[in-house]
């Protein structure tokens, strides 16, 4: 028994050493920043702009590093097999990080959002917005609902496909306000904008920072976003907690993890320059010109509570995907 418990306890210091020198090291070589999406993507967007700063600030290359493609699960399965060292890091997303374990769980998941990562920040997020042609008769969102309640199945909405955030969004309000619409899905944002332009469809949900120009050009009109606060890319845009739905709060938010096992105090480290970064105004701004909203409030939370935020947005999206029977589709 107690030399059981002294071999742990060696161990446990042992750990604790080559976690400290590995830290005082760290980095002193190349870091590889994994992106689950292809290039001029928004993750992408935001992982070139943190690289930058990363590279800057520990004197090393960072090396941005596109794995489209699976909904982010080759990204994510790339990273979770990855040596625990801090020299591979996941740019982090709602999809594949909340909606993916249970959008495929028939199929199955290559790793575990959970299990096999550690999340180290959150750097931004953006919402989408419900947008309709510019002479549609919905002028509001209580227009286009209350037209919704009294011609159930009258009214469509196009997507990107299910699951995705669009879709989502779209059957989560569906639930909220009681009403039926059509789901027609699309296979890219550009053809689903065109039949709401030509007004084959009705409405859709559109990243803000792309329905802008449309929007500002007369073609649009939005009628409300799906963020718990304004989006920086539509100021004068009201949410949709505002409009009467105050439990509507969807965004994806992007962020860092690494590998699970990593040394703790590698961690740290990582951490704190990661939210040095964020909390710099100069990336905010940044950020604001792509239309990507920043979230210095998420960027003060501990590991730990970043752990149980990672948790409760796996369970919150876990519902939504079962409420929008996206899942069963798959």
């Amino acid at each position: 028994m107690f030399l059981t418990s002294r071999r742990n306890w060696i161990a446990a210091v042992a750990l604790a050493v080559v976690g400290s020198t590995a830290a005082a090291q760290y980095p002193d070589k190349p870091i590889r920043l994994v992106v689950p999406a292809p290039a001029g993507a928004f993750a992408d967007i935001v992982a070139r702009e943190f690289g930058d700063r990363l590279s800057k600030a520990v004197r090393q290359p960072v090396v941005v590093d596109n794995k489209g493609g699976a909904s982010g699960a080759i990204a994510y399965s790339y990273v979770a097999r990855a040596a625990p060292d801090g020299y591979s890091v996941l740019i982090t997303n709602t999809g594949p990080s909340a909606i993916n374990p249970e959008l495929f769980r028939a199929q199955g998941l290559a790793y575990d959002p959970i299990k096999d990562l550690e999340p180290i920040t959150i750097l931004c997020l953006t919402p989408v917005t419900l947008v309709v042609k510019a002479d549609s008769p919905f002028k509001t969102l209580a227009d286009l609902v209350n037209f919704a309640k009294a011609n159930p199945g009258k009214l469509s909405f196009g997507t990107t496909g299910a699951g995705q955030l669009n879709h989502l969004s779209a059957e989560y309000l569906n639930s909220l306000a009681g009403i039926k619409t059509v789901h027609v899905p699309y296979t890219s944002g550009p053809a689903v904008l065109n039949d709401v332009l030509g007004g084959r469809v009705d409405y859709m949900f559109y990243p803000p920072a792309s329905a802008k120009g449309f929007i500002t050009g007369g073609r649009m009109r939005a009628l409300g976003v799906t963020s718990g606060q304004r989006t920086v890319a539509l100021p004068d845009v009201p949410t949709l907690a505002e409009l009467g739905y105050p439990a509507f709060d969807l965004s994806a938010w992007f962020g860092l993890a690494v590998p699970r096992g990593t040394p703790q105090p590698i961690i740290d480290a990582l951490g704190k320059v990661a939210r040095e970064i964020a909390a710099d105004p100069s990336y905010a701004d940044k950020l604001r010109q792509q239309g990507i909203d920043h979230v210095a409030h998420m960027q003060k939370m501990t590991h730990e509570e970043m752990r149980r935020f990672h948790l409760r947005e796996l369970e919150r999206w876990t519902e939504i995907v079962k409420l929008s029977g996206a899942a069963a589709r798959n």
